[in-house]
């Protein structure tokens, strides 16, 4: 297999470049959404599912669909814009790469040792109430973190607001809908198929890979699918409910750090019996708020409405 694995690093580093040396745009989005799906099979040939998953899930889909409708709504044809001279898109790649080398070198050189973070997050895993390390670091051993990424999100979001940038007009509407008796056959398939697969990534991810971020991006997948077939639409209005829905994952994963204080003792210590219920009720609630934002972060509107059936 280490032809294999030779090969689809030489083949990834090849598209990599060939992105940042396009000068035709549509085609570098395309090529960039390749690179993520190999990159999620290299994720996976090193042993990193969840990176793997959340990978293909984001890195390859929402973004390379993102950025596919960012090339729609500008409305311009490639070539009518300013591209960057060839000698800048060279000293910009060989930087990338350059960089990618010095980290790696760093990387390497780290020291291990038996008392290394990821070896004293196995060491107790059990404590954690979960047989999924990279579950039991994120909400247990790194909580902190995760309810960071969780307010980061959220100012992503807060941002597109404050750019006012609409692009669901450009990407869907009447004409999505028509033309073609597969897409509404596709979406009875494929989005009840899709929202049971996140439902179930998100229970998966205490004992296997999976978890809030993937089962959520897969939630919001459904979501896009949705809106390109002009099934769901950007709103202007604001919507109390789907506000709650925002910042529902940071709020139970707040109150559940806060109202445990008098239990343990220190903010965000859960009690042994109370463990995997509360990583339930939190990484449920994470993946919910983490798939609405992700949907309004495509359709760049302040909320969602109904499109005709």
């Amino acid at each position: 297999m280490i032809v294999v694995d030779t090969l689809a690093a030489l083949i990834l580093v090849v598209l990599a470049w060939r992105c940042l040396l396009l000068t035709d745009l549509f085609r570098s989005i395309v090529l960039f959404i390749v690179f993520g799906l190999l990159m999620a099979l290299a994720w996976a040939r090193l042993d990193a599912p969840d990176l793997a998953l959340a990978e293909a899930a984001i890195g390859a889909g929402l973004l390379g669909v993102l950025l596919l409708g960012t090339w729609r709504a500008m409305g311009s044809p490639d070539g009518d814009h300013r591209q960057p001279g060839r000698a800048l898109q060279v000293i910009a790649a060989g930087g990338g790469m350059v960089l990618a080398v010095l980290v790696g070198i760093a990387l390497h050189q780290l020291p291990v040792s038996e008392q290394a973070a990821g070896a004293l997050a196995l060491e107790r895993l059990d404590e954690a109430a979960t047989q999924q390390p990279v579950t039991a670091v994120l909400l247990n051993f790194r909580s902190y973190d995760t309810l960071l990424e969780m307010g980061v999100l959220l100012m992503a979001l807060l941002g597109t607001w404050l750019a006012r940038v609409p692009l669901m007009e450009s990407l869907s509407g009447d004409d999505a809908s028509r033309g073609t008796e597969l897409l509404p056959v596709a979406l009875r398939v494929f989005v009840p198929v899709m929202l049971l697969v996140g439902a179930y990534l998100i229970w998966a991810g205490t004992h296997s890979p999976g978890g809030a971020f993937q089962g959520g991006a897969v939630l919001a997948a459904a979501g896009v699918l949705l809106a390109l077939a002009g099934r769901l639409r950007g709103d202007t209005g604001d919507s109390l409910p789907l506000r709650m829905l925002l910042v529902l994952g940071l709020t139970v994963f707040s109150l559940a750090g806060l109202l445990l204080i008098p239990l343990q003792g220190a903010f965000m210590a859960y009690p042994p019996t109370l463990i995997y219920p509360v990583m339930l009720i939190v990484e449920y609630s994470l993946a919910v708020s983490i798939a609405i934002t992700l949907v309004l972060l495509y359709t760049g509107s302040r909320g969602l409405r109904r499109g005709p059936a």
